[in-house]
């Protein structure tokens, strides 16, 4: 669900009132828990992002790109979920996090799932023009620090927040 429409987690302050927390707040019951989970970071997104910009520096002249970046990256943070949930109300707040490795069974895969996550209007303007396979052949040659065995491998990691009415 997110906060990202009312929250800024860089500053950790309100960009416009929060009608969500206090909502979910009014509909549980007293003693009721919260219980919600964000990525904290992904590894995957943010190594494509640099790989882009090292091979296509264009990409910080595309007005389209400019104003999605990062793409398909979450970053709220605990501090954040913290501010949110005190305002409205909520009391024992506690967090904790996960970190799991994410296989990809082939270098195909992976870019089908960057193309997925949010890459895939600027991969696809790319596309229109010459460089896209030099683009990609170089994304997958520095891929190949994190290939294994079993696929390319990428780690993310998630945190939970739960909080008491």
């Amino acid at each position: 669900m997110g906060w990202d429409d009312c929250f800024d987690f860089e500053k950790l302050q309100f960009t416009q009132p929060d009608l969500k927390a206090p909502e979910i707040l009014r509909v549980l019951k007293k003693g009721g828990r919260f219980v919600g989970c964000s990525w904290e970071a992904q590894e995957d997104l943010a190594w494509m992002e640099e790989a882009m910009l090292r091979h296509n520096p264009s990409l910080l002249r595309d007005e389209e790109y400019l104003s999605r970046r990062p793409i398909g990256m979450a970053y709220e943070k605990p501090e954040g979920y913290e501010i949110i949930l005190r305002k409205a109300g909520f009391r024992d707040i506690e967090f904790s996090r996960e970190e799991a490795g994410f296989i990809s069974t082939d270098e195909e895969e992976w870019w089908r799932q960057m193309q997925q996550v949010g890459w895939g209007t600027i991969i696809e303007k790319i596309q229109q023009g010459d460089e896209m396979q030099r683009l990609k052949e170089a994304i997958f040659n520095d891929l190949q620090a994190y290939k294994r065995a079993d696929g390319i491998f990428f780690t993310k990691t998630v945190f939970f927040v739960s909080a008491l009415k």
